[in-house]
């Protein structure tokens, strides 16, 4: 009886001791990202900021000159660039499946992500959280000039 005690007991342990380096690992690796903490700091302090608003059922991207654009985001390769990404109105998710990137757009939240795209193509911009009925028309285009 005591023998399986001692055993039930080291299991719960190992199970938490695990938990827990898993959880510290996690926490670590989503703060690098979160702070840009993969980039040098002259990266950070030179990307171009662009607030990237979601709202039923289109992406819009604000460019620092003021310019607006609907459902087409235009990059340069190789440069750096922060986007702020919000919602007008309900929960979207801001997803771009060939560059597996996929935050979510909050109302009344922004959340800065720093981005370095190195390859020039066209990629797919998803809404991928359901944000209504129009929730399929919400695609829009990122394209990486060279």
């Amino acid at each position: 009886m005591e023998k399986a005690r001692i055993f039930e007991l080291s299991t719960i342990v190992f199970a938490i001791v695990i938990l827990t380096v898993l959880g510290v690992f996690s926490d670590i690796y989503l703060n690098s990202i979160n702070t840009g903490a993969y980039l040098s700091t002259t990266a950070k302090q030179d990307a171009i900021p662009i607030k990237v608003i979601g709202m039923q059922y289109a992406w819009e991207f604000v460019y620092p000159n003021g310019t607006v654009s609907i459902d087409k985001l235009v990059l340069k390769a190789n440069q750096t660039y922060l986007l702020e990404i919000t919602s007008k109105d309900v929960i979207h998710a801001f997803y771009i499946p060939q560059l597996g990137f996929k935050f979510e757009a909050i109302p009344g939240y922004v959340y800065d992500f720093y981005i370095v795209v190195n390859k020039p193509g066209v990629y797919d911009i998803w809404c991928a959280e359901f944000c209504g009925p129009g929730h399929y028309l919400m695609k829009g285009t990122l394209i990486v000039v060279s």
